[in-house]
């Protein structure tokens, strides 16, 4: 009998032994795919996505090291490519320095050659770029993934409160503690009291989100950080309260919502509708006299969590195309200066009478008016783009009437020629996001993107552009959601799903006309 039992041992000892031997020579074939060796070129696109989806399944701590170590290998090759096409576009840029309005462009032959060598180095470097971002995100989402206790405790002490790890990484790794939470909450919990990094407060107050009501029992430090002078840190934490569903959140909430602004106050209305099923939206006098009045009883028993953020029903007087931008405290016009903006539109102008124009006279008319109606308080910049984007001023300016009426005269020289790249200039858009380097993604000095075009994009060549690639790059850039981006679709060749989706996932409004 006991030989019988030894035997069984040793049996299921080598059968459980199999998934380990196998998942060490997987992990290292992902390895050796993403880290490329000194001075060769690394493994293809295509290798690198076969070793990806080799490891579905594998979630162990040994795992979230490896794949960490894959994205952060990726990243570094994919800055490179970054650079390098930064460095092409500049050029190209100071070649057409004067020229990048006009409708047909003369060059000295040498600059010409030069120019369409970098145009075609600018899409080369493009292309794989766009591969390698589209795999980076795929990665992440593997990594959000795992959820085993080694896996996910791994990477709450090693990747979550990294200052050396980009936010992305950071965040991909605090879906996957989320997910796991519950089986780590109390070590979520003890590393969110001593967390002090803003980027560090902000993965798990996300991870503490999709824990949910598992984690009502850890409230408390998430209710202190609604005080925090960082707004993105405070603006979490009220969203991971409304689905934590605290009776005591409550009451601080709509504090803060008193002295939030812009994008960040309609987030925080938002996440009060979902914890209290009330719908008041920015209406802060409204919110404070329901508390009032209504706050003892729903402290003791009203319905917490599941209420749906209601929906703006009405423009104002300071909108822009139709949406407002009051509710913004910083924003960026990305205008459309393709050679197809010289079509027609029947547009309504000031007296609201219908008048025939050209696409980008309207346009002009619209943003000069839009400008007009900017408080002094509230920041802005432009960007007009065709085949390549160009900043009116390359930092955000505060709206005085001496720099609204400097940016209402430029507005009305802006001329209409070449293609539409959309994606180099949402790119570019996402230069003036951060303060600096390390929280462009939370302490942004941007919060509204709008949006405006007239066709498909394009890229620098002309030729037609992935929307999806677009979307990647968006999600790339904008991963916490923090830049509000509008669409405005002018005339008839629109891609009209590209840009509903685009602002449907950054949180705008899209308006055609």
């Amino acid at each position: 009998m006991l030989r019988s039992i030894l035997l069984l041992c040793a049996f299921l000892g080598c059968a459980l032994s199999l998934p380990s031997q196998d998942e060490t020579k997987l992990l290292a074939t992902f390895a050796k795919a993403f880290t490329p060796p000194k001075g060769k070129p690394g493994a293809t696109l295509e290798a690198k996505q076969a070793a990806l989806h080799a490891t579905k399944g594998l979630d162990s701590g040994k795992a979230a090291e490896t794949l960490v170590g894959g994205w952060l290998d990726l990243d570094v090759e994919l800055g490179a490519l970054d650079t390098q096409r930064t460095a092409a576009s500049e050029e190209m840029a100071k070649i057409l320095k004067g020229q990048e309005a006009s409708e047909q462009r003369t060059f000295p032959q040498a600059e010409l050659t030069r120019f369409n060598q970098l145009k075609d180095e600018v899409a080369r470097l493009r292309d794989q770029g766009d591969g390698l971002r589209e795999l980076q995100l795929q990665l992440a989402e593997r990594i959000s993934e795992l959820r085993r206790r080694d896996a996910t405790l791994w990477l709450l002490q090693r990747v979550c409160g990294n200052r050396k790890h980009p936010m992305p990484l950071r965040l991909a790794a605090g879906k996957a503690v989320g997910g796991g939470a519950v089986d780590v909450l109390e070590e979520l919990a003890a590393a969110l009291q001593r967390a002090k990094d803003p980027a560090e407060q902000i993965v798990l107050l996300d991870a503490l989100t999709l824990a949910g009501r598992s984690a009502t029992l850890h409230a408390n430090p998430v209710i202190e950080l609604l005080q925090s002078k960082e707004e993105a840190v405070a603006e979490r934490a009220a969203m991971a309260l409304a689905k934590i569903a605290v009776a005591d959140a409550v009451g601080p909430m709509i504090q803060l919502l008193v002295r939030s602004s812009g994008q960040s106050r309609l987030r925080i209305a938002s996440a009060l509708e979902v914890l209290t099923n009330q719908q008041f939206g920015i209406n802060v006098g409204a919110w404070q006299a329901w508390w009032q009045t209504d706050g003892p009883m729903f402290a003791q028993g009203g319905k917490l969590g599941g209420g749906t953020p209601s929906h703006r029903k009405d423009t104002n007087q300071f909108y822009y195309f139709g949406i407002p931008q009051d509710q913004s405290n910083s924003i960026l016009y990305v205008i459309d200066c393709s050679g197809s903006m010289k079509a027609t539109v029947r547009m309504k102008d000031g007296e609201g009478k219908e008048v025939e124009t050209s696409r980008i006279e309207a346009c002009k008319a619209e943003l000069a008016r839009a400008l007009g109606l900017l408080r002094p308080t509230q920041k802005f910049a432009i960007l007009w783009f065709n085949d390549m984007p160009h900043f009116w001023e390359p930092k955000m300016q505060l709206a005085t009437k001496e720099t609204i009426g400097r940016a209402q005269t430029f507005v009305g020289t802006l001329k209409n020629a070449s293609s539409t790249n959309i994606h180099d200039s949402l790119e570019q858009a996402f230069t003036l996001c951060g303060r600096g380097k390390t929280d462009k993604y939370y302490g942004i000095e941007l919060d509204t993107i709008f949006l405006l075009t007239d066709g498909s994009p394009t890229r620098p060549d002309g030729k037609l552009d992935s929307t999806d690639k677009i979307l990647v790059g968006v999600r790339a850039w904008n991963p916490l959601k923090r830049v509000t981006i509008h669409c405005i679709g002018i005339g008839k060749d629109l891609n009209t799903t590209f840009l509903q989706q685009l602002a449907s996932e950054n949180g705008g409004e899209y308006k055609q006309f």
